[in-house]
Protein backbone atom coordinates (compact mmCIF):
# COMPACT_ATOMS: atom_id res chain seq x y z
CA UNK A 1 0.00 0.00 0.00
CA UNK A 2 2.69 2.44 0.31
CA UNK A 3 4.11 2.23 -3.09
CA UNK A 4 0.60 2.65 -4.28
CA UNK A 5 0.52 5.91 -1.99
CA UNK A 6 3.46 7.18 -2.51
CA UNK A 7 2.55 6.71 -6.28
CA UNK A 8 -0.64 8.72 -6.32
CA UNK A 9 1.10 11.33 -4.34
CA UNK A 10 4.21 11.54 -6.91
CA UNK A 11 6.41 11.21 -3.81
CA UNK A 12 9.68 9.84 -4.38
CA UNK A 13 11.33 10.53 -0.97
CA UNK A 14 11.41 7.97 1.99
CA UNK A 15 11.52 11.28 4.18
CA UNK A 16 8.05 11.29 4.03
CA UNK A 17 7.23 7.18 4.42
CA UNK A 18 6.40 7.46 7.85
CA UNK A 19 3.60 9.82 7.33
CA UNK A 20 2.01 8.37 4.67
CA UNK A 21 1.76 4.96 6.56
CA UNK A 22 0.39 7.34 9.11
CA UNK A 23 -2.47 8.09 6.81
CA UNK A 24 -2.88 4.75 5.20
CA UNK A 25 -3.62 3.98 8.88
CA UNK A 26 -5.90 6.55 9.54
CA UNK A 27 -8.00 5.27 6.43
CA UNK A 28 -8.18 2.05 7.41
CA UNK A 29 -9.83 2.89 10.81
CA UNK A 30 -11.55 5.65 8.96
CA UNK A 31 -13.16 2.46 7.02
CA UNK A 32 -13.91 0.32 10.36
CA UNK A 33 -15.52 2.80 12.33
CA UNK A 34 -17.89 3.02 9.19
CA UNK A 35 -18.85 -0.53 9.57
CA UNK A 36 -16.39 -1.44 6.20
CA UNK A 37 -14.07 -4.37 6.64
CA UNK A 38 -11.15 -3.47 4.49
CA UNK A 39 -9.76 -7.41 4.18
CA UNK A 40 -6.74 -7.13 6.05
CA UNK A 41 -4.87 -4.48 7.38
CA UNK A 42 -1.96 -2.06 7.07
CA UNK A 43 1.14 -3.10 8.85
CA UNK A 44 4.46 -1.34 8.20
CA UNK A 45 7.70 -1.28 10.02
CA UNK A 46 10.02 1.82 9.84
CA UNK A 47 13.58 1.74 10.84
CA UNK A 48 15.74 4.51 10.66
CA UNK A 49 19.36 3.48 9.85
CA UNK A 50 22.64 4.91 11.30
CA UNK A 51 22.94 7.08 7.71
CA UNK A 52 19.24 8.64 9.16
CA UNK A 53 17.98 6.53 6.28
CA UNK A 54 14.62 5.72 6.48
CA UNK A 55 13.24 1.88 5.55
CA UNK A 56 10.00 0.97 5.59
CA UNK A 57 8.84 -3.09 5.50
CA UNK A 58 5.27 -2.95 4.12
CA UNK A 59 3.50 -6.36 5.50
CA UNK A 60 -0.10 -4.49 4.49
CA UNK A 61 -2.92 -7.38 3.50
CA UNK A 62 -5.28 -5.21 2.04
CA UNK A 63 -5.56 -6.72 -1.76
CA UNK A 64 -9.72 -5.03 -2.74
CA UNK A 65 -9.06 -2.64 -5.23
CA UNK A 66 -12.10 -0.61 -4.15
CA UNK A 67 -10.78 -0.09 -0.17
CA UNK A 68 -7.45 0.42 -1.31
CA UNK A 69 -8.73 3.73 -3.85
CA UNK A 70 -10.96 4.84 -1.05
CA UNK A 71 -7.65 4.61 1.45
CA UNK A 72 -5.20 6.33 -1.69
CA UNK A 73 -8.07 9.29 -1.70
CA UNK A 74 -8.28 9.58 1.62
CA UNK A 75 -4.07 9.59 1.81
CA UNK A 76 -4.23 12.38 -1.15
CA UNK A 77 -6.89 14.06 0.53
CA UNK A 78 -4.87 15.09 3.81
CA UNK A 79 -1.14 14.86 2.68
CA UNK A 80 -0.08 18.01 2.69
CA UNK A 81 -2.72 21.21 1.85
CA UNK A 82 -4.10 20.08 -1.39
CA UNK A 83 -5.67 22.66 -3.90
CA UNK A 84 -8.77 20.26 -4.63
CA UNK A 85 -8.85 19.24 -0.83
CA UNK A 86 -13.12 19.64 -1.30
CA UNK A 87 -13.31 17.73 -4.21
CA UNK A 88 -11.22 14.88 -3.04
CA UNK A 89 -13.19 14.88 0.70
CA UNK A 90 -16.39 14.45 -1.82
CA UNK A 91 -14.86 11.55 -3.59
CA UNK A 92 -13.59 9.77 -0.45
CA UNK A 93 -17.43 9.99 1.18
CA UNK A 94 -18.53 8.75 -1.96
CA UNK A 95 -16.60 5.71 -1.99
CA UNK A 96 -17.19 4.96 1.62
CA UNK A 97 -20.68 5.88 1.24
CA UNK A 98 -20.57 3.08 -1.70
CA UNK A 99 -18.69 0.53 0.31
CA UNK A 100 -21.30 0.69 3.29
CA UNK A 101 -23.82 0.17 0.97
CA UNK A 102 -21.98 -3.16 -0.84
CA UNK A 103 -22.77 -6.44 -0.05
CA UNK A 104 -19.94 -8.03 1.66
CA UNK A 105 -18.12 -5.08 2.65
CA UNK A 106 -19.95 -4.07 6.15
CA UNK A 107 -19.90 -5.98 9.65
CA UNK A 108 -24.05 -5.55 9.31
CA UNK A 109 -25.98 -8.41 8.69
CA UNK A 110 -23.36 -10.32 7.39
CA UNK A 111 -23.76 -12.78 10.50
CA UNK A 112 -26.34 -15.42 9.37
CA UNK A 113 -29.88 -15.95 11.34
CA UNK A 114 -29.73 -18.09 14.22
CA UNK A 115 -31.06 -21.63 14.44
CA UNK A 116 -34.13 -21.78 15.86
CA UNK A 117 -34.37 -24.03 18.88
CA UNK A 118 -35.90 -27.82 18.50
CA UNK A 119 -39.05 -28.46 19.51
CA UNK A 120 -39.32 -30.57 22.56
CA UNK A 121 -40.71 -33.61 21.84
CA UNK A 122 -43.76 -34.12 23.64
CA UNK A 123 -43.17 -38.21 24.27
CA UNK A 124 -39.65 -37.28 25.77
CA UNK A 125 -39.69 -37.86 29.55
CA UNK A 126 -36.06 -35.46 29.97
CA UNK A 127 -34.39 -38.63 31.83
CA UNK A 128 -32.35 -40.38 28.97
CA UNK A 129 -34.27 -43.45 28.55
CA UNK A 130 -36.69 -45.04 26.47
CA UNK A 131 -39.54 -43.57 27.98
CA UNK A 132 -40.70 -46.83 30.25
Amino acid sequence: MLQEAMLALRVTDMEYAPEICQYLKAAELDLKMAGILPGGECDFVITVTTDQEIQVTDNSTITNEAIQMAMLTYVRMHFGSPADYDRLAASYDTQKGQLMNATGYTTWGDEPEPEPEPEPDPDDDGEGGDGE
